[in-house]
């Protein structure tokens, strides 16, 4: 039983020399430097939106119609959206609270229901597609059939009639569910398919005639090397739970105010975009580049990773 963790050894040393290769890969494209500090940014202004707010003397629940010009039919006082010192962003049309605390907490939000209901779908995938692509049988007939019969579905729609028939409370954990649920087979399928393939490998095989066990198999020689695949599924599910979170709120069964969210702001934005275009351009645009910087990420993550193109 000494002999396949021996033989680990040199392994693990290999996988850490590519990992450090991967990521100077990674670094060394700009626009993959440029697109990792933005999504660092971004994680650093949500955590920090209670601090930010607090220096900015500004609530995303206050109201503010001092800042509205009731003759104008609730539009903000001034020039671009209301921009002054008291709100460095603006306000809302309609209700004057401030877009900068807004699209703040909006962040946090959305950043926190993506990155959660990514972590339940690369969770659930990897078990369940580890356990159907390890050991094959029964348990692979009946978790790939259950693979099938969910990427079958129209998840939007099932999405959409889900979150609006769903009680109102705890809607952000209730998003967190759907798109997790709706998330985790297109994961368990490639880790299903990668686990398939290492578990016929030359090492697996050599472990196992050396007498280690299923266990001994499963997580010291096949989960080890699945960390990659898995990293790369990750990194591109958040911009599609990112996008989805914010279409389903902006359809109005996702995130319900006064909770903001990057969809809500701009389905609320929608009325105003031709008298206050700041409003809709602001959230549309986090909402755009935070997508872009994600998949950007993701790609050079798959690139470096990826065994046929050299990564490993």
């Amino acid at each position: 039983m000494r002999a396949p963790s021996t033989r680990a050894a040199p392994l693990r040393a290999l996988l850490l020399r590519t990992r450090s290769v991967g990521t100077r890969s990674v670094l060394a494209n700009r626009a993959t430097t440029v697109s990792l500090v933005a999504i660092l940014v971004l994680l650093v202004a949500a955590l920090a939106a209670p601090v930010l707010t607090a220096l900015a003397g500004t609530s995303p629940t206050a109201f503010d119609t001092g800042a509205l010009d009731a003759n104008l039919g609730g539009l903000p006082r001034g020039g671009f959206g209301g921009i002054s010192s008291a709100h460095w962003l603006g306000v809302e049309p309609g209700s004057g609270r401030d877009l900068f605390a807004r699209i703040l907490y909006g962040t946090r939000v959305s950043l926190l229901i993506a990155l959660a209901a990514t972590a339940v779908s690369v969770v659930l995938g990897t078990v369940l597609g580890l356990v159907a692509g390890f050991f094959g049988g029964w348990a692979d007939a009946v978790i790939g059939r259950v693979m099938d019969l969910l990427m079958s579905f129209p998840s939007l729609i099932f999405m959409i009639a889900l979150m609006s028939v769903a009680p109102a409370a705890n809607r952000e954990l209730l998003l967190v569910a759907v798109l997790g649920f709706f998330g985790w087979p297109y994961a368990g399928r490639i880790v299903r398919g990668q686990a398939m393939s290492l578990s016929r490998r030359e090492f697996v095989e050599a472990a196992r005639a050396l007498g280690a066990n299923r266990r001994t198999l499963l997580f010291g020689e096949v989960l080890p090397n699945l960390a990659g695949p898995v990293l790369v599924v990750a990194t591109l599910s958040i911009p599609a739970c990112v996008a989805t979170e914010a279409g389903l709120s902006f359809l109005g069964v996702g995130v319900r105010p006064p909770t903001p969210s990057w969809g809500q702001l701009i389905a609320q934005a929608v009325p105003w975009y031709a008298a206050d275009p700041l409003y809709f351009l602001l959230p549309g645009a986090l909402l755009f580049g935070t997508v872009l910087a994600f998949n950007v990420l993701g790609d050079a993550v798959r690139d470096a990773l990826d065994p046929r193109g050299g990564g490993r």
